[in-house]
């Protein structure tokens, strides 16, 4: 298998052919088609993913959906089981009914979050704060559900009882997707909108009872854009030797942006 090989044409955000049968893309059986060529490299693509909740009126077609599942199936797993199971979904019945049973779900949770969380009070009078922009953008993501282009559920099929640690063997698969979606010029979100109506995806998806849906992810055409994201600064988050000690290698590239999010420094 060779990537981004010089004949595979490049899979651009919002387009690309869409095959006329199964497995088939402008022709060409997909089995034979390498994968396509990242539009940005690695460390950009880990330092400029953001969560993109709005997505334009585009479908993901066959070939980025490959490209972007097969990243996502390589991902690491405790003792190398590969636990995780992703459900995909886009358009048809069966997705319909799922995209509007999550949608419902989401608005009900953001609007008791957004109560609980006081998200339109203090600095969110200021609809310039990050506080208030998170507010609309999560607003419009939860009225907008059910028109996302390409619904995912992040699944685990449990070998053992829950363990605090079992998300290890699932979550690398969810960055994976997340990271290559934003390789092929794609978007996407990790969300828990499905907590609250787990039982009845499970019956419309047909996903077993000792499997947990351990993510809701959402994916398309970002109506936005990536770029740099904010975060602490490093020598906040990284320490050298001991607790509360950054190493003096610990220092952001010049022009990082920070936010003030989280833990007060040193927790």
């Amino acid at each position: 298998m060779v990537v981004g090989h010089a004949h595979a044409p490049p899979v651009t955000a919002g387009r690309g052919p869409v095959g006329s049968g199964p497995g088939e893309v402008s022709g060409q059986r997909l089995e034979d088609e390498d994968l396509p060529p990242d539009t940005v490299g690695l460390l950009e693509g880990l330092t400029t993913t953001r969560a993109i909740r709005r997505y334009r009126d585009a479908p993901v077609p066959p070939e980025a959906l490959r490209a972007i599942l097969f990243a996502a199936t390589r991902a690491p797993s405790g003792s190398n089981r590969q636990p995780f199971r992703l459900v995909v979904l886009t358009d048809g019945d069966r997705a319909a009914q799922a995209k509007s049973l999550v949608g419902t779900n989401a608005r009900r949770l953001w609007g008791a979050k957004r109560r609980g969380d006081a998200y339109d009070g203090g600095s969110g009078t200021d609809r310039a704060s990050p506080k208030a922009r998170l507010a609309d953008a999560m607003g419009v993501s939860v009225e907008r559900f059910e028109t996302v282009p390409v619904l995912i559920f992040a699944c685990l099929v449990r070998y053992r009882e829950p363990t605090p640690t079992e998300g290890a063997s699932v979550y690398p698969a969810v960055q994976n997707l997340l990271l290559a979606a934003r390789a092929l010029g794609y978007g996407g979100v990790l969300t828990g909108w499905h907590h609250g109506v787990e039982p009845e995806l499970k019956a419309l998806l047909g996903i077993p009872d000792e499997v947990a849906l351990a993510a809701t992810i959402t994916l398309g055409v970002p109506a936005g854009g990536h770029g740099p994201v904010r975060r602490r600064p490093m020598n906040e988050l990284v320490f050298g030797d001991r607790w509360g000690r950054p190493p003096p290698w610990a220092v952001d590239p010049p022009g990082t942006r920070h936010t003030s999010a989280g833990p007060p420094p040193g927790r």
